[in-house]
């Protein structure tokens, strides 16, 4: 009884948080001084780097599904706006990749199964976010690196992506990324963007992922006949399935 009250504690903390968010983002940059705004990004941050690191802390296990799906509305919810390309790029490069890295790495050496399928679904988190925020990271000198660190992932659930049949998550992810390469290959800033920079993210990707999956090439490649939506389109995201994880008492730490 005490062990489920604490997990229904932690989770509504973790509701008050993105209440917080959602507040704080929705008048985000109507006025606000620097100071607001940098505490509202150190608090999106703290945030992010909480609900990933307790959906992945098998001490936690009761709770993963809550705190993935408050991470997924930190990542991907139209109302927690962060339009800053420097917030993405140490949220990428400081959480979601040493995070979903190291984790797989050790739930696959112990053949954890479910640990596997919820790393592959905070990937999939991941892979939207770079899509949706692609606007903002776009200029990042640094752009290049986080892409490669991104396929790098790829790699590493490889089996999982390159499987005859594929599970809903990885096709997820494998459309995120073609809908990524796609918009690089068909918006005119994007390309001169990747021009001025000498950074072809074909070119990058073709050879990594070519590396390791050549079949996965023609599935990637770009369309000269694409049409781009308008900007102004808004994206729905679809609800991310939750792995189902064995039931477990979490222990305080």
């Amino acid at each position: 009884a005490a062990g489920g009250e604490m997990v229904v504690g932690m989770a509504g903390i973790w509701k008050g948080d993105l209440v917080q968010l959602d507040d704080r983002g929705a008048s985000f940059g109507l006025g606000a001084s620097e100071a607001d705004e940098q505490s509202w990004c150190n608090l999106w941050m703290l945030s992010v780097k909480n609900f990933c690191r307790i959906a992945h802390d098998d001490r936690y296990a009761l709770v993963a599904g809550s705190a993935l799906e408050c991470l997924e509305r930190a990542l991907l919810c139209a109302e927690v706006s962060v339009p800053y390309a420097a917030a993405w790029r140490d949220c990428y490069d400081q959480i979601l990749f040493p995070i979903v890295s190291s984790k797989f790495k050790a739930a696959s050496a112990a053949g954890q199964l479910p640990a596997e399928a919820l790393c592959l679904t905070t990937l999939l988190l991941l892979c939207k976010s770079f899509r949706n925020n692609l606007h903002h990271i776009i200029h990042l000198p640094e752009l290049h690196m986080l892409w490669l660190k991104l396929l790098g992932l790829l790699e590493a659930f490889k089996q999982r992506i390159l499987a005859p049949k594929r599970d809903p998550i990885s096709e997820n992810i494998v459309l995120s990324l073609k809908e990524l390469l796609q918009a690089l290959h068909s918006d005119p800033l994007f390309q001169r963007v990747q021009q001025a920079s000498g950074q072809n993210m074909w070119a990058l990707t073709s050879t990594v992922i070519g590396a390791f999956s050549p079949t996965l090439m023609p599935e990637l490649e770009p369309r000269n006949d694409f049409r781009p939506l308008p900007a102004a389109t808004p994206v729905q995201q679809a609800p991310l399935p939750t792995p189902t994880l064995p039931p477990q008492d979490p222990t305080p730490p």
